[in-house]
C-alpha cells in the first residue's frame, strides 16, 4: 500500500513538470535590436504587424496544445504532453516584437 501511495505521488508530480505553459507565461527572449535598426518606418510597421499575427498563431496553438495534453493526462495517469516548438518559437517572436517596437519607438515613427 505504502508503495502504491509513493507511486500516485511521483506521477503527480511528473504530471505537474509536463504540463505545457500557459501562452501568459511565457515571455519573450532577448532579441537585438540591430537587426531591425536599418530598416526605415514603413517596414517597421510592416515586420510589427507579422510578428503580430505570428504570436497570435502561436497562442492559438499553445492554447491547442493544452487541451491536447489535458485530454491525455485522463488517459495516461496525469501524464501531459509538455511544451513543443510552439512555445519555444512563442518565446523567439515576442522577444523580436519588443526589439522591432523599441527600434520604431527610437526612430519616433508613427502609425499612418
Amino acid at each position: 500500500m505504502k508503495r502504491l501511495w509513493l507511486l500516485s505521488l511521483v506521477i503527480a508530480i511528473m504530471a505537474c513538470y509536463n504540463a505545457p505553459t500557459p501562452p501568459s507565461k511565457i515571455g519573450g527572449a532577448h532579441v537585438s535590436s540591430f537587426h531591425y535598426e536599418n530598416r526605415d518606418c514603413e517596414s517597421l510597421l510592416s515586420e510589427i504587424k507579422f510578428l503580430e499575427k505570428r504570436e497570435k498563431e502561436l497562442v492559438k496553438a499553445q492554447e491547442e496544445r493544452i487541451k491536447k495534453s489535458k485530454n491525455q493526462q485522463r488517459w495516461a495517469e496525469g501524464i501531459g504532453i509538455g511544451d513543443g516548438i510552439e512555445a519555444s518559437e512563442l518565446h523567439r517572436v515576442r522577444g523580436e516584437i519588443k526589439a522591432a517596437r523599441g527600434v520604431f519607438e527610437n526612430k519616433e515613427c508613427t502609425i499612418r
